[in-house]
């Protein structure tokens, strides 16, 4: 078992690719799983210092994948931590009654994200130097990479969110919309998109509600985040190339480390 190996649970694709990226960056051996049961096939033959595991998960849940790994005998000493858009108070206990090490809530800060996972491996004063920050050519893969998952989250985004509205009169499926809203609260808010992450969630709630007058404020939720969505895919796309003579008085910049919106 390496002293910085990670196993992370995580069924949405984004969330996956992100915290993949960062704790790759930063020198750890990183294997994934986007299900519970995929990562109870993959410690067959990993054996990781830490796992990473969101709690809503396919099939079975991260509590469940929690309990049975604090009591099988090979994992009961690995460290688990819940990573999870859940934010209620009872929800942390939930995780903890079930033997998790640890509770982290989505968004993650992305830039101290790989220490704070340090330090529940290592005592503060023994923390690993060898683990050395990414080349400048590192860091550009990287934020190359991370674009990329902007571009095609706020693209997916816009196109779930239009065609839940416009099932809303007749097919609507309440549980796969609170399913989709629960996904862009923990992935938007860590790729750098706070403000769809603030309705996405004001959507979760008002869909876990579900009385009978909310579905105008859940369109209203839906027609917010397709604004959202657009203005983001606006804001991504590459700015033309500066005429000839004309001086350039500004730049964009993208730092890797913190991936916020600017």
């Amino acid at each position: 078992m390496s002293n910085h190996s990670v196993l992370i649970v995580e069924d949405t694709p984004v969330n996956l690719k992100v915290v993949q990226f960062i704790m790759q960056r930063a020198g750890f051996d990183v294997r994934t799983a986007t299900s519970a049961e995929e990562a109870l096939e993959v410690l067959k033959y990993f054996r990781p210092c830490m796992v990473l595991t969101d709690i809503q998960l396919p099939g079975m849940d991260g509590l469940e994948l929690i309990k049975r790994l604090k009591s099988n005998p090979d994992t009961r000493n690995t460290i688990v931590l819940a990573l999870t858009a859940f934010a209620m108070k009872s929800d942390e206990q939930k995780a903890f009654d079930a033997g998790c090490d640890g509770y982290i809530t989505k968004p993650i800060d992305t830039r101290t994200f790989p220490d704070l996972i340090r330090r529940y491996i290592v005592p503060s004063h023994e923390t690993p130097t060898n683990l050395a920050p990414a080349s400048t050519l590192e860091a550009a893969r990287t934020d190359f990479s991370l674009r990329n998952i902007q571009q095609s989250f706020v693209a997916e985004g816009i196109r779930q969110s239009e065609r839940f509205i416009n099932a809303l009169d007749a097919r609507f499926d309440d549980s796969e919309a609170r399913i989709a809203a629960h996904r862009w609260v923990g992935a938007a808010g860590q790729i750098g998109y706070p403000e769809i992450a603030k309705t996405a969630r004001q959507l979760e709630v008002l869909l876990q509600q579900s009385s009978p007058g909310s579905m105008a404020s859940v369109r209203e939720s839906l027609d917010r985040l397709v604004q959202l969505f657009s203005e983001a895919v606006e804001a991504s796309r590459p700015e033309p190339p500066a005429a000839a003579g004309e001086e350039v008085c500004s730049a964009k910049t993208f730092d890797g480390d913190q991936i916020k919106q600017r």
